[in-house]
Protein backbone atom coordinates (compact mmCIF):
# COMPACT_ATOMS: atom_id res chain seq x y z
CA UNK A 1 0.00 0.00 0.00
CA UNK A 2 1.20 3.49 -0.84
CA UNK A 3 0.09 6.63 0.99
CA UNK A 4 -0.44 9.74 -1.13
CA UNK A 5 -0.75 13.14 0.51
CA UNK A 6 -2.73 15.83 -1.28
CA UNK A 7 -4.74 13.13 -3.04
CA UNK A 8 -7.40 15.59 -4.23
CA UNK A 9 -4.86 18.14 -5.47
CA UNK A 10 -3.00 18.64 -8.72
CA UNK A 11 0.05 16.43 -8.25
CA UNK A 12 -1.27 14.11 -5.53
CA UNK A 13 -4.45 13.44 -7.46
CA UNK A 14 -2.45 12.47 -10.52
CA UNK A 15 -0.16 10.22 -8.44
CA UNK A 16 -3.15 8.45 -6.88
CA UNK A 17 -4.81 8.04 -10.28
CA UNK A 18 -1.72 6.59 -11.92
CA UNK A 19 -1.03 4.18 -9.06
CA UNK A 20 -4.65 2.98 -9.01
CA UNK A 21 -4.55 2.43 -12.78
CA UNK A 22 -1.51 0.21 -12.23
CA UNK A 23 -3.39 -1.86 -9.65
CA UNK A 24 -1.57 -0.44 -6.63
CA UNK A 25 -3.47 -0.06 -3.37
CA UNK A 26 -3.58 3.64 -2.53
CA UNK A 27 -4.42 5.43 0.69
CA UNK A 28 -5.28 8.92 -0.48
CA UNK A 29 -5.00 11.57 2.23
CA UNK A 30 -6.04 15.21 2.09
CA UNK A 31 -7.99 17.87 3.93
CA UNK A 32 -11.13 16.89 1.96
CA UNK A 33 -10.73 13.09 1.74
CA UNK A 34 -10.86 10.27 0.71
CA UNK A 35 -8.98 9.87 4.02
CA UNK A 36 -9.18 13.19 5.84
CA UNK A 37 -6.27 14.27 8.01
CA UNK A 38 -4.82 17.51 9.34
CA UNK A 39 -1.25 17.78 8.08
CA UNK A 40 -0.22 19.60 11.27
CA UNK A 41 -1.36 16.65 13.45
CA UNK A 42 1.54 14.26 14.07
CA UNK A 43 -0.68 11.42 15.29
CA UNK A 44 -2.97 11.79 12.27
CA UNK A 45 0.04 11.70 9.98
CA UNK A 46 1.42 8.59 11.70
CA UNK A 47 -1.94 6.86 11.16
CA UNK A 48 -1.99 7.98 7.52
CA UNK A 49 1.41 6.41 6.90
CA UNK A 50 0.92 3.30 9.06
CA UNK A 51 1.55 0.14 7.04
CA UNK A 52 2.65 1.99 3.91
CA UNK A 53 5.50 0.57 1.86
CA UNK A 54 6.05 3.99 0.29
CA UNK A 55 4.63 7.50 0.41
CA UNK A 56 4.24 10.61 -1.72
CA UNK A 57 4.45 13.72 0.44
CA UNK A 58 4.15 17.44 -0.05
CA UNK A 59 3.50 20.63 1.88
CA UNK A 60 -0.02 21.86 1.04
CA UNK A 61 -0.18 25.56 0.23
CA UNK A 62 -1.44 27.69 3.10
CA UNK A 63 -1.63 31.12 1.47
CA UNK A 64 -4.31 32.49 3.77
CA UNK A 65 -2.61 31.38 6.99
CA UNK A 66 -1.00 34.23 8.91
CA UNK A 67 2.60 33.20 9.47
CA UNK A 68 3.16 31.20 6.28
CA UNK A 69 6.55 29.71 7.10
CA UNK A 70 5.54 28.83 10.67
CA UNK A 71 2.47 26.97 9.41
CA UNK A 72 4.50 25.20 6.72
CA UNK A 73 7.01 24.20 9.40
CA UNK A 74 4.25 22.73 11.58
CA UNK A 75 3.02 20.63 8.66
CA UNK A 76 6.54 19.63 7.69
CA UNK A 77 7.37 18.51 11.21
CA UNK A 78 4.15 16.50 11.54
CA UNK A 79 4.64 14.81 8.17
CA UNK A 80 8.27 13.95 8.94
CA UNK A 81 7.52 12.60 12.40
CA UNK A 82 4.55 10.65 11.03
CA UNK A 83 6.81 9.00 8.46
CA UNK A 84 9.37 8.26 11.16
CA UNK A 85 6.81 6.74 13.51
CA UNK A 86 5.37 4.55 10.74
CA UNK A 87 8.80 3.51 9.49
CA UNK A 88 7.96 4.15 5.83
CA UNK A 89 10.98 2.85 3.87
CA UNK A 90 10.61 4.88 0.65
CA UNK A 91 9.47 8.48 0.28
CA UNK A 92 8.96 10.64 -2.80
CA UNK A 93 8.77 14.29 -1.74
CA UNK A 94 7.56 17.21 -3.83
CA UNK A 95 10.01 20.08 -3.52
CA UNK A 96 11.11 22.75 -6.02
CA UNK A 97 14.00 24.14 -7.96
CA UNK A 98 15.62 26.62 -5.60
CA UNK A 99 15.08 24.41 -2.56
CA UNK A 100 18.82 23.90 -2.28
CA UNK A 101 19.09 27.50 -1.02
CA UNK A 102 18.37 28.21 2.67
CA UNK A 103 16.91 31.71 2.26
CA UNK A 104 16.07 34.53 -0.12
CA UNK A 105 13.65 32.49 -2.22
CA UNK A 106 10.26 33.43 -0.76
CA UNK A 107 7.87 30.48 -0.51
CA UNK A 108 10.62 28.07 -1.54
CA UNK A 109 12.45 28.50 1.77
CA UNK A 110 9.87 26.22 3.40
CA UNK A 111 10.76 23.49 0.93
CA UNK A 112 14.46 23.80 1.78
CA UNK A 113 13.57 23.30 5.43
CA UNK A 114 11.42 20.30 4.60
CA UNK A 115 14.15 18.65 2.56
CA UNK A 116 16.45 19.05 5.57
CA UNK A 117 13.87 17.48 7.90
CA UNK A 118 13.12 14.54 5.63
CA UNK A 119 16.84 13.86 5.23
CA UNK A 120 16.92 12.83 8.92
CA UNK A 121 14.68 9.81 8.21
CA UNK A 122 15.97 6.27 7.96
CA UNK A 123 14.38 5.92 4.52
CA UNK A 124 15.25 6.03 0.84
CA UNK A 125 14.31 9.50 -0.41
CA UNK A 126 13.60 11.01 -3.82
CA UNK A 127 13.20 14.79 -3.91
CA UNK A 128 11.31 16.07 -6.94
CA UNK A 129 12.36 19.60 -7.84
CA UNK A 130 10.02 20.92 -10.52
CA UNK A 131 10.02 24.30 -12.15
CA UNK A 132 7.15 26.78 -12.02
CA UNK A 133 3.79 25.05 -12.41
CA UNK A 134 1.68 26.01 -15.41
CA UNK A 135 -1.16 25.74 -12.88
CA UNK A 136 0.22 28.73 -10.98
CA UNK A 137 -1.65 30.87 -13.51
CA UNK A 138 -5.03 29.33 -12.62
CA UNK A 139 -5.87 31.55 -9.60
CA UNK A 140 -5.75 34.57 -11.91
CA UNK A 141 -7.37 32.88 -14.90
CA UNK A 142 -10.76 34.57 -14.49
CA UNK A 143 -9.12 37.99 -14.50
CA UNK A 144 -6.87 37.05 -17.40
CA UNK A 145 -9.87 36.00 -19.48
CA UNK A 146 -11.81 39.11 -18.52
CA UNK A 147 -9.05 41.63 -19.30
CA UNK A 148 -6.70 39.75 -21.61
CA UNK A 149 -3.78 40.78 -19.40
CA UNK A 150 -1.72 39.01 -16.72
CA UNK A 151 0.08 41.21 -14.18
CA UNK A 152 3.09 40.27 -12.08
CA UNK A 153 6.54 41.53 -11.11
CA UNK A 154 8.66 38.95 -12.96
CA UNK A 155 11.03 40.29 -15.63
CA UNK A 156 9.43 39.50 -19.01
CA UNK A 157 12.84 38.62 -20.47
CA UNK A 158 13.69 35.95 -17.90
CA UNK A 159 13.30 32.37 -19.11
CA UNK A 160 12.01 30.11 -16.35
CA UNK A 161 11.74 26.32 -16.18
CA UNK A 162 8.04 25.38 -16.17
CA UNK A 163 6.05 22.15 -16.03
CA UNK A 164 2.52 20.73 -15.95
CA UNK A 165 1.54 19.20 -12.62
CA UNK A 166 0.20 16.09 -14.33
CA UNK A 167 3.73 15.40 -15.56
CA UNK A 168 5.07 15.76 -12.02
CA UNK A 169 2.48 13.23 -10.88
CA UNK A 170 3.53 10.82 -13.61
CA UNK A 171 7.19 11.05 -12.59
CA UNK A 172 6.30 10.49 -8.93
CA UNK A 173 4.02 7.54 -9.69
CA UNK A 174 6.68 5.87 -11.83
CA UNK A 175 9.16 6.09 -8.97
CA UNK A 176 6.65 4.77 -6.45
CA UNK A 177 5.57 1.89 -8.71
CA UNK A 178 9.00 0.39 -8.79
CA UNK A 179 11.67 2.72 -10.06
CA UNK A 180 12.61 3.59 -6.48
CA UNK A 181 15.06 6.27 -7.58
CA UNK A 182 16.73 8.29 -4.84
CA UNK A 183 18.43 11.67 -4.62
CA UNK A 184 17.21 14.71 -6.55
CA UNK A 185 15.15 14.57 -9.76
CA UNK A 186 14.49 17.80 -11.62
CA UNK A 187 11.08 17.90 -13.33
CA UNK A 188 11.05 20.42 -16.17
CA UNK A 189 9.02 20.68 -19.34
CA UNK A 190 10.01 23.95 -20.99
CA UNK A 191 12.17 27.00 -20.38
CA UNK A 192 9.99 29.93 -21.37
CA UNK A 193 9.20 33.51 -20.38
CA UNK A 194 6.06 34.65 -18.59
CA UNK A 195 4.83 36.44 -21.77
CA UNK A 196 5.19 33.17 -23.70
CA UNK A 197 3.27 31.28 -21.03
CA UNK A 198 0.35 33.70 -20.84
CA UNK A 199 0.21 33.97 -24.64
CA UNK A 200 -0.91 30.33 -24.59
CA UNK A 201 -3.86 31.54 -22.51
CA UNK A 202 -4.68 34.16 -25.13
CA UNK A 203 -3.35 37.01 -23.00
CA UNK A 204 -0.53 39.52 -22.85
CA UNK A 205 1.81 40.18 -19.94
CA UNK A 206 2.31 43.45 -18.12
CA UNK A 207 5.04 43.81 -15.53
CA UNK A 208 3.96 46.04 -12.65
CA UNK A 209 5.85 47.56 -9.69
CA UNK A 210 6.14 45.62 -6.46
CA UNK A 211 3.96 48.15 -4.66
CA UNK A 212 1.11 47.67 -7.13
CA UNK A 213 1.13 43.89 -6.75
CA UNK A 214 1.41 44.20 -2.99
CA UNK A 215 -1.66 46.44 -2.88
CA UNK A 216 -3.65 44.06 -5.09
CA UNK A 217 -2.76 41.04 -2.96
CA UNK A 218 -3.62 42.78 0.29
CA UNK A 219 -6.94 43.92 -1.20
CA UNK A 220 -7.64 40.28 -2.10
CA UNK A 221 -7.20 39.32 1.55
CA UNK A 222 -3.77 37.71 1.43
CA UNK A 223 -1.70 38.17 4.61
CA UNK A 224 1.14 40.68 4.47
CA UNK A 225 3.82 38.02 4.94
CA UNK A 226 2.46 35.96 2.04
CA UNK A 227 2.57 39.03 -0.18
CA UNK A 228 6.18 39.70 0.83
CA UNK A 229 7.14 36.08 0.17
CA UNK A 230 5.64 36.23 -3.32
CA UNK A 231 7.65 39.35 -4.09
CA UNK A 232 10.81 37.78 -2.67
CA UNK A 233 10.32 34.68 -4.81
CA UNK A 234 9.82 36.81 -7.92
CA UNK A 235 12.97 38.78 -7.08
CA UNK A 236 14.79 35.45 -6.84
CA UNK A 237 13.52 34.52 -10.31
CA UNK A 238 14.56 37.93 -11.66
CA UNK A 239 18.06 37.62 -10.19
CA UNK A 240 18.78 34.66 -12.48
CA UNK A 241 19.96 32.69 -9.42
CA UNK A 242 17.54 29.83 -10.06
CA UNK A 243 19.71 26.96 -11.25
CA UNK A 244 19.10 23.54 -12.70
CA UNK A 245 21.31 20.83 -14.12
CA UNK A 246 19.11 20.12 -17.11
CA UNK A 247 20.29 16.51 -17.29
CA UNK A 248 17.05 14.78 -16.27
CA UNK A 249 14.54 13.80 -19.00
CA UNK A 250 12.16 16.58 -20.03
CA UNK A 251 8.46 16.11 -19.39
CA UNK A 252 6.16 15.99 -22.44
CA UNK A 253 3.38 18.55 -21.85
CA UNK A 254 3.90 21.97 -23.43
CA UNK A 255 2.21 25.11 -22.16
CA UNK A 256 0.18 25.20 -25.39
CA UNK A 257 -1.11 21.66 -24.80
CA UNK A 258 -1.89 22.49 -21.19
CA UNK A 259 -3.75 25.66 -22.15
CA UNK A 260 -5.68 23.88 -24.90
CA UNK A 261 -6.93 21.36 -22.34
CA UNK A 262 -8.37 24.32 -20.40
CA UNK A 263 -10.21 25.48 -23.48
CA UNK A 264 -7.88 28.46 -23.85
CA UNK A 265 -6.82 29.82 -27.25
CA UNK A 266 -3.31 28.95 -28.40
Amino acid sequence: MITVLGATGNTGGRVAQRLAEAGVEVRGVSRRGPVQADATDREAMARAFDGAEAAYVLLPLSLFEVGYHAHQDRMGEAITEGLRAAGVPYVVALSSLGAELPSGTGFLTSLHRQEQRLATLDADLLFLRPGLFFESFLPGLEGIRATGVHHDTIDPEVRLPMVATRDIGDVAAAALRGGRDTGVREVIGQEITIPQAVAALGATYQRIPDAALQAAFLQAGLPADVTELHLEMNAFFNSDRIAWRGTDPRTPTTVEQWAQALGAPV
